[in-house]
């Protein structure tokens, strides 16, 4: 019995001593990536734009902008082989506003945008699913 409870205070103190910083180190980076996307829920992108300050990006499909748009948005398809050249193209001295269906690939948008300069990304939050929810329009 005495062995028994030895082995586990050796296995206790093992794992209590396993590199735990490395997983707060990826949240981490995680983390700072996130910070420098802000997601917004639709009220405040709606501010956002109306604040008249930023480009508005939509990264969606042709099908998914065929179904309707926010206003004035620049429409580059996440997918499209150029996306990079046609994002690089934006005045990276704007704030970009970019959204997607759900939120999702928006933020992979954001990411993107980080990576090639631009410094102000906002992200809608769940997308024009959420948009759509709060009642805004669309372009069709």
């Amino acid at each position: 019995m005495k062995r028994i409870i030895h082995l586990l205070a050796i296995v206790l103190a093992v794992q209590s001593c396993s590199p735990k910083t490395e997983v707060k180190s990826s949240s981490s980076e995680a983390e700072l990536t996130q910070s420098q996307i802000e997601n917004l829920d639709a009220a405040a992108f709606k501010a956002k734009i109306e604040s008249g300050n930023g480009i508005i990006l939509d990264v969606r499909t042709p099908g998914e902008v065929a179904q309707g748009y926010i206003a004035n948005a620049v429409i580059i398809d996440i997918y499209d082989q150029n996306f990079i050249t046609e994002l690089n193209k934006l005045p990276k001295d704007k704030e970009v506003y970019v959204y997607c269906a759900s939120g999702m690939r928006s933020v992979q948008a954001g990411e993107i945008l980080l990576q090639n300069g631009f410094t102000h990304v906002y992200n809608l939050n769940e997308g024009l699913a959420d948009w759509q929810r709060s009642g805004y329009p669309l372009v069709k």
